[in-house]
């Protein structure tokens, strides 16, 4: 029997095709991490590729692949034949639409292919376009409806009219919305929403945004101009950080020294829910909490005219409006905080005065709240200098009799 030597055995397996003898299951996973026109041009590779990338499971429309300085004309055909030519009975797991230029002028193929990779079963679903001066890609048109979809993210976009109505979506769980303005949309609603995630948006709204996501675990509203939007009931809330801009629709213009006068429309919630809690009533059942904003932004210290009870409440970061003018707003939070344990302020430097104004001092809010929490354990101070203000506060947490961490921070 003829010997083969080794250098004719690794010439031989050179020679090989061994990607193409995998698995079809396997290539079309291998396709799916290709941009959407690269993965269409392995049809060219032999003629066991030529309807692979019809049935594979991830698709990627973005500008990496062969045609990325094509134009946009070009590209919106290109997506439109490709989704409609895929195999009627081929599902997808994930869709991600991210391109850094437009494809053209009508936006509504954007909202199209949604639909489509939507009615193809796609579990997650990304869509980021960039926002420019003149070009804007808006996603409209009916609610999306979906079995399958359990994740979505959108960024660089405009949301209009009900496309964040989530009530046939009954699997979504996680939601993000980033660098996008959300225009005469009315509300947010999901039952089965989990995670939402709101950062650097602007709510173009002519009233609130009503957002109802009752068994909501984490919530964060994070840098969003416009008017704050109204938080419903969340029972299953766990953690949430919100931080909004300072915005003129949600500040006091009659209030003295950043106050908040009492007696205006802003200030007595005489908008479109009729008065009451705007943020704290949905937060009220957190056991994680950060509000920090700046003191101009008096949309808090509004709420804690109708303060609920933090009833689950362990942890707790708070910034400079709860010490500015005074230490009210730091009172009240923690006498609506039976359970807390940890305790947080986050401090910047203080101004000389606040609006050219000196602020009286009231004797009574030095005092140790009767309400005080038995459970609290730590108080930390973060803060870039150790000024009179950061005394003050100093003075008033030492009547807890509880040691207090102090950190300094940079500017």
């Amino acid at each position: 029997m003829p010997r083969t030597s080794r250098a004719e055995k690794s010439l031989k397996s050179c020679n090989e095709d061994r990607i193409s003898a995998l698995p079809d299951d396997v290539l079309r996973h291998v396709l799916g991490f290709l941009p959407a026109d690269e993965a269409v041009h392995t049809c060219l590779l032999a003629r066991r590729w030529r309807y692979l990338w019809k049935s594979m499971r991830r698709l990627r429309i973005n500008k990496i692949g062969r045609w990325g300085s094509s134009s946009g004309v070009f590209l919106t055909k290109f997506v439109s034949c490709m989704l409609l030519l895929r195999d009627p009975g081929s599902t997808l797991d994930e869709v991600e639409i991210e391109y850094e230029r437009h494809f053209d002028d009508d936006h509504t193929w954007t909202s199209t292919w949604i639909h489509h990779a939507l009615s193809c079963q796609a579990q997650v679903l990304t869509v980021k376009f960039p926002l420019h001066q003149f070009l804007v890609c808006y996603l409209d048109g009916p609610p999306l409806v979906s079995r399958y979809l359990r994740r979505l993210q959108v960024s660089d976009v405009t949301l209009k009219s009900n496309f964040l109505k989530f009530s046939s979506c009954s699997a979504l769980e996680y939601l993000k919305i980033k660098d996008s303005n959300l225009e005469t949309v009315s509300s947010v609603l999901s039952q089965s929403l989990k995670h939402l995630s709101i950062e650097d948006c602007y709510l173009k709204n002519d009233g609130r945004i009503r957002i109802s996501v009752p068994n909501l675990v984490s919530l964060q509203l994070i840098s969003c101009g416009g008017r704050v939007p109204l938080l419903e009931g969340m029972l299953s809330l766990e953690t949430a950080v919100v931080r909004p801009q300072v915005c003129w629709k949600d500040c006091c213009l009659e209030g003295v020294a950043e106050g908040c006068c009492g007696t205006c429309a802003n200030c007595c919630g005489n908008d479109d829910h009729n008065g009451g809690c705007i943020l704290f009533g949905g937060l009220s059942r957190a056991k994680n909490l950060e509000l920090t904003a700046d003191p101009e932004m008096f949309i808090f210290r509004r709420d804690l005219r109708w303060c609920p009870t933090f009833s689950r409440l362990k942890t707790l970061l708070l910034s400079e409006w709860c010490v500015q003018p005074d230490l009210h707003a730091l009172v009240c939070m923690l006498e609506h905080s039976p359970v807390l344990e940890n305790l947080t302020l986050q401090l910047c430097e203080q101004e000389k005065t606040i609006y050219g104004m000196e602020v009286e001092e009231n004797p009574g809010l030095m005092e140790k709240p009767a309400a005080i929490s038995g459970y609290l354990k730590t108080i930390e101070v973060k803060c870039e200098e150790v000024d009179n203000r950061v005394c003050k506060v100093l003075k008033f947490l030492s009547t807890f009799g509880i040691a207090i961490t102090i950190q300094r921070t940079n500017r």
